[in-house]
């Protein structure tokens, strides 16, 4: 009796230690999961300086427009930078929290012809939900004396989003250079999520009515009301001012 009574407690012992030893390594997992959220900041920046760059530096930018904060369902900006020693910048790609959808995106880069300008791209971006990224692609858009290029991308978060979480992002560059392709996934650009205030509250109901602003996602009527003087711009750029000019000669 004593025999198997001695048995009994080993073998629960036994189930305990292992249980526990789950448990534990369960919640080391658990903890390891947790993404370090230390070094975040609304604005950051990452410089690469390298043979391949000519010991120039180039210079990769992220920030949050606003606060830096976001409430469920409703929409933050992020606005990413590259400058530098004079290469031209040939991609733009702007790495976003999972989730996150894409309602407007705009690009201001330098023209020989109307210095630097914003200009909508919304419909030019690629968009990867396989690395949860927006890429802006061009033919070459020069960071010679003070000139930049941005791209700037309006995301509506999701509506089940929670607040107090803080989500880190990314971006990444592509130079005309050997190497050129830079990334900095995640740059420690970090956006808040906070409890909605209550003129989000009624806008969200109106929204799932139907009846939202005009002035949401990426709507023409919505891009006049959120930026007359982009959208002036966007209409003067799109012009053909060869045709104008031979329309005005042969009048």
């Amino acid at each position: 009796m004593t025999s198997r009574t001695t048995r009994s407690i080993a073998t629960g012992a036994a189930a305990l230690l292992i249980a526990f030893g789950l448990a534990a390594s369960t919640g080391a997992a658990v903890a390891s999961a947790v993404p370090d959220t230390s070094a975040c900041a609304t604005a950051q920046t990452v410089t690469f300086n390298d043979v391949n760059t000519g010991f120039f530096n180039y210079r990769l930018n992220k920030e949050v427009v606003g606060d830096g904060t976001a409430a469920p369902g409703g929409t933050v900006t992020f606005r990413t930078t590259v400058s530098g020693g004079g290469a031209l910048v040939t991609a733009i790609q702007d790495f976003h929290p999972a989730g996150f959808e894409l309602v407007h995106a705009r690009s201001s880069v330098w023209y020989l012809l109307g210095g630097q300008t914003w200009t909508t791209v919304t419909n030019g971006v690629t968009r990867d939900s396989a690395t949860n990224s927006v890429r802006y692609s061009g033919a070459g858009w020069t960071t010679a004396g003070n000139a930049r290029a941005t791209l700037e991308t309006t995301y509506r978060v999701p509506a089940d989003a929670t607040p107090g979480d803080v989500l880190n992002t990314g971006a990444a560059t592509n130079l005309a250079l050997v190497s050129g392709y830079r990334v900095a996934n995640p740059i420690n650009t970090c956006v808040t999520i906070r409890e909605p205030n209550p003129t989000e509250v009624v806008t969200g109901s109106l929204d799932g009515l139907g009846l939202g602003s005009v002035t949401s996602g990426s709507t023409a009527l919505g891009d006049i009301g959120a930026d007359p003087a982009t959208f002036s711009a966007d209409l003067i750029n799109g012009l053909d001012l060869g045709q104008l000019i031979g329309a005005a000669a042969g009048s």
